[in-house]
């Protein structure tokens, strides 16, 4: 069976369109961009690159530095028209890989402490990335970003990551309020009470008449995952 791209291989093939890059570089962009979207480990970068070379999407130069090797890998026609064929593919459903999520939904298992410690790792980590999307911003600003011909497209993503972080920075803050309020994670009434009217109060609209059934998913939550 002819081994097929995922969307692994597609986001070291867009990576890879920008620019040659070595594998070390293309994991470190990796780090930069592409893991707040698509989150894998390193050594699937390295593994990746490889496998693309094979099936002829990429192909790789050697390059020296003193005595020291390198790797510069560069698009292919073949790669080009890949891509160009996954651009007109249906997209695989949102979703989100946000491990303190499950650990809220679980944390009557754990204790306060817990979970006020998982909320206040949850705003660290949001607001040191706000701080790095700050400091990208200047690098657009000041005109020196690596991709800076390409800062209409950028802006775009840059303007979802920002306004993502923000969204779970405030939402993180107003939950640590609310938790350090609880003397315990138990249920209790009030604690129920409250809960409803922050659900009444959430920016969604409802539908027009009441919920007779458990509400099924949307078919885009069905759709085949790459």
């Amino acid at each position: 069976m002819r081994d097929q791209p995922t969307t692994t291989s597609y986001a070291v093939l867009a990576q890879v369109a920008v620019r040659p890059w070595s594998t070390y570089e293309l994991a470190q962009q990796r780090v930069r961009y592409f893991r707040y979207v698509w989150p894998r480990a390193e050594s699937a970068i390295y593994r990746e690159a490889k496998r693309l070379s094979s099936m002829g999407l990429i192909e790789g130069k050697k390059e020296y530095t003193g005595k020291r090797a390198r790797t510069i890998y560069s698009i292919t026609q073949d790669g080009k028209e890949a891509l160009r064929e996954w651009l007109g593919t249906p997209i695989s459903p949102f979703s989100m890989d946000f491990e303190a999520m499950l650990r809220v939904f679980v944390a009557p298992l754990g204790t306060k402490d817990e979970l006020m410690g998982t909320l206040k790792q949850v705003r660290a980590d949001a607001q040191e990335m706000l701080q790095f999307a700050g400091e990208v911003k200047q690098e657009f600003i000041d005109g020196i970003n690596i991709t800076q011909d390409q800062v209409y497209l950028r802006a775009l993503a840059v303007d979802f990551f920002i306004s993502l972080l923000n969204t779970v920075d405030a939402w993180a803050e107003r939950t640590l309020a609310e938790v350090e309020t609880w003397d315990d994670l138990m249920p209790s009434v009030e604690k129920n009470k409250s809960g409803l009217e922050k659900i009444r109060q959430l920016p969604v609209d409802t539908p027009d008449e009441s919920i007779k059934d458990i509400s099924k998913p949307p078919k885009s939550q069905i759709r085949t995952r790459s």
